[in-house]
């Protein structure tokens, strides 16, 4: 993006390269000088992500292929629902195929999560990863509403966010990306503006809650992307980018918060809530968003 508040594209691309490990995978703390070569799922499809928005092809596509397979059991499961949904993506990112369907393991995921709804962010997180996978595997037979309306309205709290009992502006960005992926927008929209514009802050840009003094990698994409998707214009949107800048560490990575240690999985939260921020209504001119059409998979 053009401004003072320039993130250095080219210096994330370099970190996000720089994480991929000897096997294919990536892993964010990555140090090969100390023999730490630990790739992992959820680092992976982070590093695939970020080098989409970044415009930049991932080297050794058939070698993090290949991992993102191994980690299918023989039936076609994933230890866990986090696991699963970060190489199933990940590999779609690559235009890849699982090694096997991972169609059982799926459906067996979803009867768990509904036999066992809590209603804090954890649900609502894990229910939107389900239901990605449902509709990107071709699984989705009217399933994912149902899910979707459960779980909205389980951990739907007072002034249009979710969750419960401690709502906040990344949660609810959760809650809309599930209602959008199974095709009920209109159980969260209207709600979830009027919290959005709440937590506008004109130092931090957005804040994690209206009454918190408190931004991150996770609230300026949360914020970003409902702003584009509900059709917000930001109230500060200068004050957002100079967040994402300062997130922004000396070797091209982005931290959690301001001073903090990059990770794969913040850089890509920066990455994309560039992108969304380049696409906000009426938030910069057109000639700004270098990132912009560019498909996020988260």
């Amino acid at each position: 993006m053009n401004g003072p508040w320039l993130i250095d594209t080219t210096a994330a691309a370099c970190y996000v390269l720089s994480r991929q490990t000897p096997l294919g995978g990536y892993c964010g703390y990555r140090t090969p000088e100390w023999g730490v070569e630990e790739p992992n799922a959820p680092d992976t499809l982070a590093a695939l992500a970020s080098l989409r928005l970044l415009a930049v092809e991932p080297p050794e596509v058939g070698l993090t292929a290949a991992w993102l397979q191994g980690l299918q059991d023989s039936e076609g499961g994933f230890p866990t629902l986090t696991i699963g949904w970060a190489a199933l993506r990940a590999l779609r990112l690559l235009r890849q195929a699982p090694a096997r369907s991972p169609a059982t393991w799926l459906r067996e995921q979803t009867r768990t999560l509904r036999a066992s709804y809590g209603d804090g962010s954890a649900t609502v997180r894990a229910a939107r990863h389900v239901i990605e996978l449902l509709v990107e595997e071709q699984l989705d037979d009217g399933l994912s509403s149902v899910l979707a309306k459960e779980v909205l309205a389980r951990s739907r709290a007072p002034m249009g966010c979710w969750a419960r009992p401690g709502a906040d502006l990344v949660t609810t960005a959760d809650a809309w990306l599930l209602a959008v992926n199974a095709g009920d927008e209109e159980e969260v929209g209207g709600e979830a503006a009027p919290y959005l514009q709440s937590c506008e802050d004109s130092v931090l840009g957005l804040r994690i809650s209206p009454t918190s003094r408190s931004s991150s990698a996770d609230v300026l994409w949360a914020g970003c992307q409902l702003a584009l998707g509900l059709g917000v214009r930001l109230a500060h949107p200068h004050a957002v980018g100079s967040s994402l800048t300062a997130l922004q560490r000396a070797n091209g990575g982005f931290a959690f918060r301001s001073g903090g240690i990059p990770t794969l999985r913040d850089t890509w939260r920066a990455c994309a809530a560039a992108r969304l921020l380049a696409r906000t209504p009426a938030a910069w001119p057109a000639s700004t968003a270098d990132l912009d059409g560019r498909k996020d998979p988260e």
